[in-house]
């Protein structure tokens, strides 16, 4: 009786295996643009190129992690303040231009108005007036080289590390651009139910304001600050007092090599040298709790917009505000249940995926020659898929479990990035070993007997347009005095988001338009 009991148990559960081992994810709602938005999280290149971000992620900054903040000050911050991960991004606001203005609430709101307006990033702190309404007085603290008088020709680059490990909303894209292209879509009309974005400087001090407050109501405390990025990372951070360190305050006085709109050439090189990652693991995302609007299949109009570039971008502006208020609420849920469990990083999977296939999709969708060459295609195409290839016994659904299985393998319970994953790598595996069935259907033991190249081409320019990937509009290496330019507010032309190409730090002048008017 056992010895039957536990032979039926083995079958069942042999059954169970191998129903799962053939089983597929549910299927994710443009998984392409999930796909990318994990490749591109915490990286200037791709979240500058698919500006508009539709993603949210829960962020960890680890203890001791050096920031920097620039000001017209020298003591220390107090309340809500803005943070850069490069001292470059930090200095373009350690400038001497405003003394803390006088206790006069009228004049703080005018003041305040009119240096909102000012182009950012030209001169003086991100907003000058903070949440902290204290006078200048009562914000007194010793600096670090002493008790001295600030210098009135000199800005302040200071030096915080956090207290703890911090914990933050990363919002990705271009998040942190002020501009009215959509760059702002997910902070102003999902975060912050506003009807539509306003785009400019001027709305900065309260969405920055607005969201902090979401991190004391809402999400009862689990969120220090916002990530976002422009020209390089940063830091919305509600309560500097409450979680960093003081660790040093640098006069900062302009002299030659330091002048120039922005920053000048040494901030764009910094920039540049974070196309691919922060680097020093000074930020890691949890992959496996991430919500994005591009998930949810019953949101369609994201791409139905005003937005002028070289593909289409997401925006907001025609979806349901129920809808916004569903996204906003799952992403409050996500942020309440997280528990700090240590998660995979599937943005390392993803990396696997691009590596692995995308030179190949350039070459076939861009080669002009082995285009026009079956035989060559047809070599070509075989030798990239021959190791999943069981000559002896083909099967096409054994090839491309094995093809998907080199990166990913399916379970029963799966994340969105898994599945994401899971969904573009049988993509990729099913298009190559269609198209290498076209271009070979009169080898031996192939069971497709249809012949055609032409079709074969046309599912890898499809994979290729499908896919998106931001590495096909990579530079390749620049010589030592250049970078790969491309459009990072306000800079930029419509041109560089279409063919980015290395450039001297003379051809990276004055070029504007893709963000709008010329500043």
């Amino acid at each position: 009786m056992h010895r039957d009991y536990f032979a039926q148990y083995a079958s069942f559960l042999s059954l169970t295996l191998s129903h799962f081992a053939d089983a597929k994810p549910l299927e994710v709602h443009h998984a392409n643009h999930v796909f990318n938005a994990i490749h591109s999280s915490m990286r200037q290149w791709g979240g500058s190129l698919n500006h508009n971000g539709m993603s949210f992620f829960l962020a960890t900054v680890p203890a001791n992690t050096q920031l920097y903040h620039g000001t017209w000050e020298p003591e220390a911050i107090q309340g809500m303040e803005w943070l850069a991960f490069e001292p470059e991004h930090a200095r373009i606001f350690a400038q001497p231009w405003m003394r803390p203005p006088p206790p006069d609430d009228d004049y703080r709101t005018r003041h305040r108005e009119r240096q909102s307006c000012e182009w950012p990033h030209v001169r003086g702190d991100r907003m000058t007036g903070r949440f902290d309404m204290r006078t200048s007085h009562e914000r007194q603290q010793v600096l670090t080289s002493g008790d001295s008088k600030p210098n009135p020709n000199a800005g302040y680059l200071h030096t915080y590390t956090p207290k703890h490990d911090l914990r933050l909303l990363y919002v990705d894209g271009l998040s942190a651009a002020k501009t009215s292209n959509g760059t702002l879509d997910t902070q102003d009309m999902l975060l912050l139910n506003l009807t539509s974005s306003p785009g400019h400087m001027k709305g900065e001090l309260a969405r920055a304001y607005g969201m902090c407050n979401l991190t004391t109501s809402i999400w009862d405390g689990k969120i220090d600050g916002i990530l976002r990025m422009e020209g390089g990372f940063e830091i919305i951070l509600c309560e500097f007092e409450k979680h960093l360190k003081l660790a040093d305050v640098m006069a900062v006085t302009s002299h030659r090599g330091q002048q120039g709109f922005l920053g000048g050439w040494s901030y764009l090189e910094a920039i540049t040298s974070r196309y691919h990652g922060i680097g020093g693991d000074r930020v890691t995302l949890n992959y496996d709790s991430f919500i994005s609007v591009f998930a949810y299949p019953d949101i369609d109009d994201l791409f139905d917009n005003d937005v002028h570039s070289d593909y289409d971008m997401p925006r907001l502006q025609n979806v349901e505000v129920s809808d916004l208020l569903r996204v906003r609420s799952d992403l409050t849920s996500m942020i309440l249940r997280d528990d700090d469990r240590i998660t995979r990083n599937w943005q390392a999977v993803a990396d696997m995926v691009v590596a692995r296939y995308s030179k190949p999709l350039h070459y076939l969708h861009t080669d002009k020659q082995i285009r026009l060459d079956e035989k060559a295609l047809a070599e070509f195409l075989e030798l990239l898929m021959s190791p999943f290839i069981d000559y002896t016994e083909r099967n096409s659904t054994s090839e491309v479990r094995r093809c998907v299985a080199q990166v990913i393998l399916v379970q029963t319970a799966t994340s969105l990035a898994h599945r994401t994953i899971h969904e573009i790598t049988d993509h990729i595996c099913s298009t190559l070993f269609e198209a290498l069935s076209a271009v070979c259907s009169d080898q031996e033991g192939t069971s497709n007997t249809s012949h055609d190249p032409a079709h074969a081409i046309e599912i890898i320019d499809n994979l290729y347009d499908y896919l998106q990937w931001t590495t096909w509009k990579d530079c390749g290496t620049c010589p030592d005095e250049q970078i790969c330019y491309i459009p990072i507010w306000p800079m930029g032309t419509h041109e560089d988001h279409a063919q980015p190409r290395c450039r001297t730090e003379d051809e990276a002048q004055d070029r504007w338009g893709y963000w709008g008017p010329i500043p």
